[in-house]
């Protein structure tokens, strides 16, 4: 990953940058960003704002808390790939930082005969995205929980659980980028001689190669 192009380096050396990259948004996509700018470039002087006065206090901290498989994804599709891959690397990350997590599986369960064609379509589906797959029997079901009943279902064994909050709080003392909080963005200039410079609420103004 490159983050120093031509546009880049005729931004004027007079100007006192706070910053080499910008990031809007602390939820995970925003902290998750400023946490791999700074792998692939060690150096770079990151900083993240946020308006809240903390991380993951929109979507990010509002969801199940799924670590999805990717079953339902199209096979060969970008969903599916990134799906199986970032649901490993996620219980990866989880188990290295100590943050709350547990791959439990899931049961997906055909109620009514007309279900079943769907069903093992999923298995298929499944199987050509490299997700671990178990085919189950009405006596099996019980296996993994008793209080459900069906004519079929499948056990998809890479699903789990993790707490996306501890994430996201994980990766933004693990970035080592300055996260400013309680700065929201009200206005962006970008200039290919200048770079950027943003306005917060506050107006305080921020500025980036």
């Amino acid at each position: 990953m490159h983050y120093r192009n031509r546009e880049v380096e005729r931004v004027r050396p007079d100007i006192a940058y706070d910053c080499d990259v910008l990031v809007i948004g602390g939820g995970i996509v925003g902290l998750a960003t400023a946490y791999a700018i700074t792998r692939a470039a060690p150096g770079t002087r990151v900083t993240v704002l946020e308006k809240e006065p903390g991380p993951a206090r929109h979507q990010t901290g509002r969801n199940s808390g799924v670590i999805h498989s990717g079953i339902y994804y199209r096979p060969g599709s970008l969903k599916a790939r990134y799906a199986v891959r970032g649901a490993a690397e996620m219980v990866k990350f989880c188990a290295e930082y100590g943050i709350a997590h547990a791959v439990t599986g899931k049961l997906i369960v055909a109620t009514e005969r007309e279900e079943l064609p769907r069903l093992h379509a999923l298995v298929q589906r499944g199987r050509e995205n490299g997700i671990p797959v178990r085919e189950l029997g009405t006596a099996q079901i019980g296996e993994y929980e008793p209080e459900v009943r069906g004519l079929a279902a499948i056990h998809v064994g890479t699903t789990g659980v993790c707490d996306y909050v501890g994430v996201a709080r994980r990766l933004a003392d693990a970035s080592g980028a300055e996260i400013r909080y309680g700065a929201q963005v009200v206005r962006v200039d970008r200039r290919p001689e200048l770079g950027v410079a943003v306005r917060t609420a506050r107006g305080d103004v921020v500025r980036a190669r």
